[in-house]
């Protein structure tokens, strides 16, 4: 069992090693390319502009703790 734990250590470390320099070693891309390729959604969708709990995270926060805090006494 320890050996997996320090198998997904090293993982994680690996992990962020490669996206550091990865990140490191390429260009930003700019806005019109990735609004092209459609990577970078428009602040003022219209898609966006129906859901109203985008609009205050919060609330949506405080539920899912909610939930999740029932689901731990449930479940444990």
């Amino acid at each position: 069992m320890a050996q997996n734990f320090w198998t997904a250590i090293d993982a994680l470390h690996d992990l962020l090693v490669v996206t550091i320099v990865v990140s490191l070693m390429t260009r930003p891309r700019d806005d019109r390319e990735l609004r092209r390729t459609r990577l970078l959604a428009d602040r003022t969708s219209a898609r966006w502009s129906s859901c109203r709990g985008i609009s205050r995270p919060a609330i949506l926060g405080v539920v899912v703790l909610l939930a999740t805090a029932a689901l731990n006494l449930v479940l444990f």
